[in-house]
């Protein structure tokens, strides 16, 4: 959700300068659906694009300068979804060690669409196929912003695309 441009009893609070506005009005929406495509989940998409934007007000006088501010704002929005799926899953193991196991079947039926093909990825896949797909980043990108080998791209991009084959094949097939 967009915040208000006055909020009330907030005081000395300089706004921010006019191009981080029109960068948060021009790339929101789009930020918000990559980081969701990769999360799986709208919500938790919105929350950390949120964290991202929250924590560029502070760097706008680097951050500004980049050529692409977008990606910077993408990897710290990915960083604030890691985090927080990690602090998630220390819960659910801390929880487990103490007797309670669900057990998750996963996606069923005969039919699934994209987003619940790509929520059978590993988030580190799915981070790489929707950049690589959905953004339209060169492997060598992908490998930059996310900061890891290009090799290790290239190896998640090959598995996440192995996995979705069969998932997205079925319909495929069908209208053939």
């Amino acid at each position: 959700m967009e915040p208000e441009r006055g909020l009330a009893g907030v005081t000395d609070v300089t706004p921010p300068p006019d191009a981080l506005r029109d960068l948060y009005g021009a790339r929101y929406a789009r930020l918000v659906a990559v980081v969701g495509a990769i999360a799986g989940n709208r919500a938790d998409a919105e929350e950390a694009v949120q964290e991202a934007f929250a924590r560029l007000i502070g760097k706008w006088s680097t951050v500004g300068s980049y050529d692409d501010p977008e990606a910077w704002l993408r990897r710290v929005a990915l960083g604030v979804l890691s985090n927080r799926r990690r602090k998630a899953r220390n819960g659910l193991r801390a929880l487990w060690r103490h007797g309670r196991q669900d057990v998750d079947d996963g996606p069923s039926g005969d039919s699934v669409d994209v987003r619940r093909a790509l929520a059978a990825l590993s988030q580190a896949q799915r981070a790489v196929v929707v950049l690589h797909h959905y953004v339209g980043l060169s492997v060598a990108e992908i490998a930059h912003e996310l900061r890891i080998p290009v090799g290790t791209v290239k190896s998640r991009l090959s598995r996440g695309h192995a996995a979705l084959a069969p998932m997205l094949r079925e319909g495929i097939d069908d209208h053939a």
